[in-house]
Parts: C-alpha cells; structure tokens; sequence
C-alpha cells in the first residue's frame, strides 16, 4: 500500500483537495471515505455528485451494509466508528475490488481494552499464547462461550498485552493493507497515534502538500509548498488573568490523574467558578459564543450557568458546526494515555508528549471561530498547555 499524508495547518483547503483529487478520477477508481461526523459524509455525498457516493444501510448491522457496497463496487462515505469495526470478511472484498481510502484526520487506532483483572487472567490462562512478543493468539479454535468477542479480536490480532498488566486493542494493521493508496488529512502528523501506529509496523509513509488559490483550485502535491498563515498571535487572545490561572499553575495540574484526585474537593468548585469568571466577566459573551471543553467524565463537576449547554468533547475533529464560537476554555492537560506511550517505547517507537498535547489543544481551538481567521479569546488555565501554544504560535512563521 502506499500512504500519502497531507500534513497542512486547519483551514489550508485539505478536504477541498481530496473531492477535487475524486472528481478527476476515472470511473474505474472507487473510494472509501472516512470522516468523522456525519455533516461531512453529506459535503462528499453533494461534492462528488458523479461518484454517487452511498452511506452503508443496515442490513441487520451497519457492517452488512458496508459489505453489500463494498461487493457492488459502489463508492462509500462513512463515519471513523464504522470503520474500526471492520472484519476480515469486509478486508478481504476491499482488497478484491481495489479500493483507494481517504482519511479526513485520524482513526483512535490504539487504546487499552476494558476488561477485569479476572477476565484477562482466564483469557491469558486457559485460551491465548503471545505471539511475536506482544500480541495474544487465540488457539482454542472451537471455542464458544463469553470471551467470543475477544477470540474474533485476537483473530484479527489486534489484542497486545503490555507488562501482563493491561490488554490494549490495535488497530487490525490488514484494515489498512486492504487498500492499495491511502491518503490521511491531518495536522502535526508527526504528534499522532496513527504515526507512532506506522512506525511500530514499519509501514512506509510520504508527504503530499496542498496548492491552490480556492476551494475549486486545491488539489495534492509533491512540490514544497509555503502556506499563506496567519499571524495567529494578533488573533488568539490568551488569558493571562492571575487570579483564574492560579489553579493551573503546577506542571501536571488540570491533567486526568488531578482531575480524580480532586473531584470531591474545592479544586473543582474553584476551577468551576474560574470558568464561569471567564465567560461572564472576562469575555462577557453570550452562550453560544462560548466553547469549552474538560474531560467527559467530570462535565457535571464544572458546568454552569451561562456556558453549560456550549461544552465539547476534547477529542472532537472537523466539525464547522461552532466556527461562530469567540471564547473557548480549554480546561485540560494533556498527556499522552501512559499505557500506549510504554507500549510504544518499549517496542522502539519515540514519543512525543508535548507535541501530542498542542497538537490535540489545537484541534478543539480550531473548531471555534478561528477557523475563519476572526479573533477569539481562549481561557487555559493549565500553565503547561498555555506556554505549549505561545511556543507553537511564536514558531508558527520562523
């Protein structure tokens, strides 16, 4: 397979080029493409109307929708969720009918497994063996019965343990061999999963860049190409108000450990009523020119009047539906999962732990209106995620 990444800032015309790269293509050429939200399964749908473009139907699931389109050769839109459940049998037909795959952003392509310690002893124990020094092979073959779902992963050999602690799911590395080009729109690919995913199965990647002047202009490149960017610093207005920031001040404050820890006391009433400070005194914006953002589990915690309704989640890509959003608060500090980075690290593969953390901050801030180059105001009350996105803006046109 031959990956192409388009590495280009939010806003540079990425998306625009792909329905471009589309439309050109003979009528021999069949897509696959993967966005996240249904707003732009429906752009592709209108954009590339002589594609015609289906989204799977159920045909009692989803992913016998996807297979009955797959096997008329149709061209598919479809949503990240759909794609991560694909099967061998779906593998396979993409394989056959010579498929190419669009990427708009990354696929979450590794993450731990929730299963009991109990669970993952019987499954170590009585079903599996390692294989290749991580990865779990299943080798009761006619086995049935309440681990049927692991047995179809380790099938798939997509399940890995790390130190006999934790089983974490991979993302089926023949999902993507199934395709004969891929091509992934992104920013910062270098700070990615999906990236650190490559390197760990030595898969081959180049960089394509975007030219163009307009939305029917854009279109893929090898050439190297210097980006019209703003100056971002006249445009994002950070929030450099002591008193709210003081609840940020410590390195790993705001991060998902400090979140428990603090969950049943006057940290989260105090970064609660920071929050609030900023919107109605700092920014005094209305509700729905407010974006804010925490993680999900301690929403409850932090939401009040005035902003409660305009929260986001943190991993959101790719939507426009708030590019009229001015004041954002971006109440996170955030690490790369611990589990995943040892994982990486040991089989050889570098992480990057800042550069992951701006490049996620960004993808939420761009959703807000940025996006359109308007001015915005950002709360970060995490003393580490606000000099990460002072550095990234001071290098930005170095």
């Amino acid at each position: 397979m031959q990956v192409n990444v388009i590495d280009a800032i939010m806003g540079t015309g990425k998306t625009s080029a792909a329905i471009n790269f589309i439309n050109k293509s003979n009528d021999e050429t069949k897509f696959l493409y993967i966005t996240p939200y249904l707003s732009e399964v429906k752009r592709i749908i209108d954009s590339c109307p002589n594609k015609r473009f289906k989204q799977p139907q159920s045909y009692g699931t989803k992913l016998n929708g996807i297979k009955y389109l797959f096997e008329k050769g149709s061209n598919i839109v479809s949503t990240h969720a759909l794609f991560s459940s694909f099967d061998e049998e779906i593998i396979d037909i993409a394989y056959t009918n010579n498929y190419i795959l669009i990427m708009d952003e990354v696929a979450d392509v590794i993450e731990p497994l929730e299963i009991s310690k109990d669970d993952l002893a019987t499954i170590r124990e009585k079903y599996t063996r390692l294989v290749d020094g991580h990865l779990l092979e299943w080798y009761a073959k006619d086995y049935k019965g309440e681990f049927e779902k692991y047995k179809k992963l380790c099938d798939l050999k997509c399940l890995a343990v790390y130190e006999d602690i934790v089983i974490l799911w991979l993302f089926p590395i023949t999902t993507f061999r199934a395709f004969r080009e891929i091509y992934i729109l992104t920013y910062m690919f270098e700070a990615q999963t999906q990236k650190y995913y490559y390197d760990f199965y030595n898969v081959d990647y180049k960089y394509l860049n975007i030219v163009g002047d307009g939305v029917d202009t854009y279109n893929f490149t090898e050439e190297k190409v210097d980006y019209n960017i703003p100056d971002y610093s006249k445009l994002i207005h950070i929030c450099d108000n002591d008193k709210l920031n003081q609840i940020g001040d410590l390195d790993t404050a705001l991060s998902k450990g400090w979140y428990e820890r603090n969950k049943n006391n006057k940290l989260i009433k105090q970064l609660k009523n920071s929050t609030s400070n900023f919107f109605k005194n700092y920014t005094k914006t209305k509700s729905d020119e407010n974006l804010w953002t925490c993680f999900k589990d301690y929403k409850g915690l932090i939401a009040g009047k005035g902003y409660s309704k305009a929260f986001l989640s943190s991993n959101i890509r790719a939507t426009n539906e708030y590019r009229n959003r001015i004041a954002v608060a971006y109440l996170i500090n955030k690490y790369f999962n611990p589990y995943v980075k040892n994982f990486f690290i040991k089989n050889g593969v570098s992480v990057d732990d800042k550069s992951f953390a701006i490049s996620e901050m960004l993808q939420f801030i761009w959703r807000s209106a940025i996006r359109d180059n308007k001015e915005i105001w950002l709360y970060i009350p995490s003393s580490r995620m606000r000099m990460l996105l002072e550095q990234w803006m001071n290098n930005l046109n170095k």
